[in-house]
């Protein structure tokens, strides 16, 4: 009797502050496409809104807030003229070079091409409102290499005309400007942001600049219909490349540039852009449509220290339709979605040598060596539902049918060599979840779902690396099973608690085999295994204090043995290089709201991870735990608003590893010793 008034009391008390708890778990979209509390939802999703983000931070990477997200990993290279390095539960970590096995959208647009390749470097962080991150098996509901999902959304502008003036400057003569104007005017609404992005770099010969414009507007036609356009525009007119170091590099002078790297002048000078237009029209109370369609090119030149130069001219484009049902069924909640997605790509890929002037041979000369066409399109149609059968039960499955055709024709075949070929990859991923709501506060939930990864242009590029012939065609896609069950509880009405454990078992993975110079051979031979827990809590605590913790626990190992020339042999039980086995973030946070200040204490921790597949003791790069310091400040006068910041990173000077280049024989990136930045906003609002 005393059990059962105990729970009876627990129940009462946890309905009591239900709601107001539930404000601590954030709205989302990317798991299911219509806005949800994360909270109901069976599966692993974290959100961070862009005045998060832009708390006494620069705003110059994701990398700056991602140790706050659980299972997600987002390096900064140490090199501007290599994409961040991305992975979720250990998917992408493997990636060479740009982001690979993730799904990355800024505003629904895809920032991925159609063989799977993506780049999030083009991400506006001062007009972001939100960003999230899907773990687990529900991006196997985004198609061709959703081993995670990042969608990032642009904010809409304020009520009323408002023009933001922002500056930061630190270490490195590293400094950002930025101007932002938005506001409302009758049925329209727009955000413009432009900012350059400068610095010198920690290491040598890492200058870089960095210029980006985005916007967004939209239309409110009708009651019924909403037209939104989106922009954005990114130019590197120069980015100095340092290059990975050996081991014995690192050891030495962790902040010197790699082998070749000044000799030669590597360098890389990239433009890249997108732009879309999404219609939202409800045809009902009940129906509605979304259409959305995109176009982009990407232009990436970059001189390597291989005496080689190469470029590529990429254009794509696309659209997705999908139509939704808000409705009863056995007067029950049931929500409906089916969707069409098509994406393409075009790439123009060169490969040239160079003079001692660093400038590379047009084609048609002797130094020409490679110039190939290769296209790409996927056709998926995609369904999915949630249903409540019971106040206590939620219900979420889908299904994705995806096609991914690729094709390479070769324009140069002076040098003896067709790399021409084509090949099309078919799959059909399921995915299915359930919510228990055991109380209002508790929840427990489980789920299951398939995912796949095929090739990218870069990994069929080389059949034999020591030739350079190509393309590799024979490879198969990846496919995995997701496994997850977990639970989202408020402990208090202030306190929230998730706690996922999951694992993955992959088969066909993609591997490195060969290497030579910068040219590397895969084949997807590799069987692997991945399973882990993933924590976080949040707390709000007396005097304006709150406690942030994360922690990732990741076991990944290979389940077979074989043999590549980049280590040599592989045994099986091997953990995955490139996937660290423990990571944690703790944040200690407080506020003096009379002088809105803020201030916070940051502890970033990785164990240590491989380079190496052979799991090569000398390849790999030791545990670290770094702290840093922020606060800012923010005032207001009449029409006028200001704030200012202060931040210290790495305050103990620590010396660590901030990258791994897998089963590359130049394999660390150094991460950044101890550096200073301060920022000073303004904004003035038309009234």
């Amino acid at each position: 009797m005393k059990i059962r008034l105990l729970l009876l009391s627990l129940f009462a008390s946890t309905s009591a502050f239900a709601d107001d708890v539930r404000q601590l778990s954030p709205t989302v979209v990317t798991a299911t496409r219509y806005e949800t509390n994360s909270f109901d939802l069976p599966l692993s999703i974290d959100a961070v809104t862009g005045s998060e983000i832009r708390d006494a931070r620069t705003g110059a990477n994701l990398s700056e807030i991602a140790p706050r997200i659980p299972g997600v990993v987002i390096n900064y290279r140490s090199t501007a003229a290599q994409e961040l390095s991305i992975s979720t539960r250990g998917f992408g970590a493997r990636s060479q070079f740009g982001v690979k096995g993730i799904r990355i959208y800024a505003d629904g647009i895809p920032l991925n091409s159609a063989d799977g390749q993506g780049q999030a470097g083009s991400i506006n962080i001062d007009t972001l409102g939100q960003i999230e991150f899907l773990r687990g098996p529900f991006s196997a509901l985004y198609g061709n290499s959703s081993g995670g999902v990042v969608q990032a959304f642009t904010r809409d502008g304020a009520k009323d005309p408002t023009i933001t003036v922002g500056a930061s400057s630190g270490t490195w003569n590293t400094n950002k400007q930025s101007i932002t104007y938005e506001g409302q005017a009758g049925p329209v609404n727009y955000i413009l942001n432009t900012y350059q992005y400068v610095s010198d770099g920690y290491r040598e010969h890492s200058q870089h600049r960095r210029d980006n414009f985005n916007g967004k507007i939209s239309y409110q036609f009708s009651p019924d219909t909403k037209f939104t356009f989106v922009g954005n525009y990114m130019d590197q007119p120069y980015t100095n490349d340092p290059n990975a170091l050996t081991p014995d590099q690192y050891k030495a002078n962790s902040r010197s540039a790699g082998t070749g790297a000044i000799s030669s002048n590597s360098r890389l000078y990239r433009v890249n852009s997108y732009g879309g237009v999404i219609i939202d029209h409800n045809l009902s109370e009940k129906d509605s449509l979304r259409f959305m369609a995109y176009s982009g090119e990407r232009s990436n030149l970059q001189y390597l220290t291989t005496s080689a130069a190469a470029e590529i001219k990429r254009e794509t484009e696309g659209f997705d339709f999908r139509w939704t049902r808000k409705d009863l069924f056995l007067n029950k909640p049931l929500n409906l979605t089916a969707g069409l997605a098509y994406d393409s790509m075009e790439d123009i890929r060169s490969r040239y040598t160079y003079s001692g002037t660093g400038v590379y041979s047009p084609l048609g000369t002797n130094s020409s060596n490679r110039r190939e066409k290769q296209t790409a399109f996927n056709v998926d149609q995609y369904l999915q539902l949630s249903y409540e059968p019971t106040d206590r039960f939620l219900v979420i499955a889908g299904l994705r049918n995806s096609r991914v055709s690729i094709k390479n024709n070769d324009l140069f075949l002076t040098d003896g060599i067709d790399s021409t070929g084509q090949v099309t990859y078919s799959n059909t991923s399921p995915v299915g979840g359930l919510t228990f709501k055991v109380t209002p506060t508790l929840n427990v939930y489980a789920n299951y779902g398939r995912g796949f990864e095929t090739p990218t242009f870069a990994e069929t590029t080389y059949s034999n690396a020591q030739t350079g012939a190509g393309p590799n065609l024979s490879m198969v896609p990846s496919k995995s099973k997701n496994y997850e069950i977990g639970l989202k509880a408020f402990v208090t009405s202030n306190t929230r608690v998730n706690l996922a454990l999951f694992k993955v078992d992959t088969k066909n993975e993609i591997i490195v085999v060969d290497n030579k110079l910068s040219q590397n051979q895969y084949d997807s031979t590799a069987n692997t295994e991945r399973k882990g827990i993933e924590f976080s809590l949040d707390s709000r605590l007396p005097y304006n204090f709150n406690f942030y913790q994360t922690y990732t626990y990741l076991d990944s190992e290979f389940k077979n043995s074989f043999t590549n020339t980049v280590g040599g042999f592989v045994a099986a039980g091997n953990r995955l290089s490139g996937v660290y086995k423990n990571t944690a973030y703790s944040e200690l946070s407080w506020k003096y709201p009379a002088f809105n200040f803020s201030s916070a204490i940051e502890n970033i921790y990785y164990s240590d991870v491989n380079g190496y597949d052979s799991n090569a003791g000398d390849r790999k790069a030791e545990a670290f735990s770094i702290v840093n310091l922020r606060a800012s400040l923010k005032q207001s006068y009449n029409n006028w608003s200001f704030s200012e910041f202060v931040r210290a990173d790495n305050i103990f000077d620590e010396k660590y590893v901030g990258n791994v280049r897998v089963n590359n024989s130049a394999t660390f990136e150094p991460g950044a010793p101890r550096n200073y930045t301060v920022g000073i906003t303004s904004s003035y609002t038309f009234k």
